[in-house]
């Protein structure tokens, strides 16, 4: 199991939200990007492809909605989860938010638990199709190899191994779990 630090990317133009978010969601579970601008969460995303991103709406250069609109154009961006953490509780907006591409819409201000939750839930879900898309990926490779008239099954086992492995993934994810502090 990989056992890196999720990659959380954070928009918010107001340091203050940003050092409550990086306090929030800890620093020595997460590691953190962090950006003031679209321009620069845009950035910050395609270089350092981030587990999920925490997004405001009302930003400065490029809003929140269309940031995610422009990350989810990438195929590497599919089915990473985009949190939309804002004030913005205008139904339009909210709508064009999941349209766009978003996963969850939390209004400020949020409960802390709660966004905690929300945070490692959309990170084990995209775990889960992480493993899932690896798993399909074996099966295929497995399947292309079985096909082929001089495979022998020496060399379909280290393939047969890897794919059971996935199977026998855990419920919970023990990388992502979450303390009660309030």
């Amino acid at each position: 199991m990989d056992r890196r630090k999720p990659v959380v990317l954070i928009l918010d133009d107001v340091v203050e939200n940003v050092r409550v978010l990086g306090s929030l969601l800890g620093r020595d579970k997460y590691s953190l990007l962090l950006a003031s601008s679209g321009q620069q969460a845009i950035q910050l995303a395609l270089s350092n492809i981030p587990d999920v991103l925490l997004l405001d709406v009302m930003v400065p250069d490029i809003d929140g909605i269309s940031v995610c609109r422009y990350l989810k154009e990438f195929e590497s961006f599919r089915f990473i989860p985009i949190i939309f953490l804002t004030a913005n509780a205008d139904p339009k907006d909210i709508s064009l938010a999941y349209e766009a591409g978003g996963a969850d819409y939390v209004l400020k201000p949020f409960h802390a638990r709660e966004l905690r939750v929300r945070v490692e839930t959309h990170l084990e879900i995209k775990l889960m199709r992480d493993r899932l898309h690896t798993a399909e990926d074996l099966i295929r490779r497995a399947h292309q190899m079985a096909l082929a008239s001089q495979t022998s099954d020496s060399t379909l086992m280290p393939f047969v191994k890897e794919l059971e492995s996935f199977i026998q993934m855990p419920s919970r994810v023990s990388a992502l779990e979450i303390t009660n502090d309030n």
